[in-house]
């Protein structure tokens, strides 16, 4: 029993133990409780925020409950497109200059940047096509 109590410990144990013995530090790193319970109330409002959000953005002005004209937002076609409309919008773009940013780190640090670097011009030219797309789209709807 002596060695199951070493674990919790603060300080040395006077017996030898033949197990590794995890030693707490005597001091509580505040800074590392506050990181964590930040990032905990991030991923808590990323989880929670797409209950209470109901607007979508779609053009100059928010639309409640439409997506498309003519379409609403629960329908398969508005929801594909609110889909498409933030993939290439937001999520590419981030991730790609996040990309094109760790390319140039490693590129400065003598490491291999060749995958990065692809990664991130090919999420930006994702994008593009993505936004040439929806521009056709939105082209199209105004002819008759």
């Amino acid at each position: 029993m002596r060695t199951a109590m070493a674990f919790w410990r603060r300080s040395q144990v006077p017996a030898a133990t033949s197990t590794l013995v995890l030693h707490r530090p005597d001091q509580i790193n505040w800074v590392r409780i506050a990181i964590q319970f930040v990032l905990g109330l991030i991923l808590a409002g990323n989880l929670l925020v797409p209950f209470a959000a109901r607007a979508q953005n779609l053009g100059t002005s928010p639309q409640l409950g439409q997506a498309v004209q003519g379409q609403q937002a629960t329908t398969v076609e508005g929801t594909v497109l609110n889909i498409v409309n933030w993939g290439c919008n937001v999520i590419a773009p981030v991730i790609a200059v996040a990309c094109l940013g760790i390319a140039g780190w490693h590129f400065k640090s003598g490491r291999g940047y060749m995958g990065w670097g692809v990664t991130g011009v090919s999420l930006m030219v994702i994008s593009g096509l993505g936004r040439m797309a929806e521009g056709f789209i939105t082209q199209a709807q105004g002819i008759q």
